[in-house]
């Protein structure tokens, strides 16, 4: 009769995913792990990626680069009547400041030139805001209403207008162009066709 004790054991199992005495472990560090460079590429890790240094300074943006400015459109007699309306709505019921500025193009010697006329339209334009409404109402008058503006402001405005076309011959050398503007505000409880009845007559002076 065989003796119990020289029964061979039963083969143990292994857990799933435990390494064995030969096996290799599943999640092998890399042989590279303990090398002095790891530190360094942790730091650039973090640090993020490197950026290149410029070897010349950058260079400025001349003046010819730079975007121009968007004109002011001019409005047609409706679309300036309309526009007023709206003002005279918006004064009526929060009481802000609002002016109308009128430019009356004189040549020398009262000779009426189309170009020469457009060139100061275009002007008015280019100094305007974008919330102005300017008008050509006449073949030698402009209108421009200024929401936001008080007397002083369009009388600034009005300025900067006269020094851009002071250099502009009218119908020949020695003859300027001679500019008529007027800057009115509505007076209390008034409306802006009362402040552009006012800037006509104080023009027609």
């Amino acid at each position: 009769m065989r003796d119990p004790a020289d029964r061979p054991e039963p083969p143990t199992r292994k857990r799933a995913g435990a390494a064995g005495r030969t096996g290799r472990p599943r999640f092998a560090m890399p042989t590279d792990h303990h090398d002095e460079r790891t530190n360094e590429r942790i730091e650039a890790f973090l640090e993020g990626p490197v950026r290149a240094r410029r070897s010349r300074p950058r260079h400025l943006r001349t003046q010819a680069l730079v975007r121009p400015r968007r004109l002011v459109p001019l409005d047609t007699r409706a679309d300036w009547d309309a526009a007023v309306g709206h003002e005279d709505a918006r004064l009526a019921r929060y009481g802000r400041a609002a002016t109308v500025l009128v430019v009356e193009v004189r040549a020398g010697i009262r000779e009426r030139d189309e170009r020469l006329v457009g060139r100061v339209g275009k002007v008015i334009r280019e100094h305007a805001r974008e919330t102005d409404r300017v008008a050509r109402v006449s073949p030698t008058r402009y209108h421009a209403l200024l929401p936001e503006t008080t007397e002083a402001e369009a009388a600034a405005l009005a300025e900067r207008i006269r020094q851009t076309c002071a250099g502009w011959d009218s119908v020949g050398p020695g003859q300027p162009v001679h500019l008529g503007m007027v800057a009115v505000t509505p007076p209390r409880g008034g409306t802006l066709a009362d402040a552009l009845r006012l800037a006509q007559a104080r023009l027609a002076e």
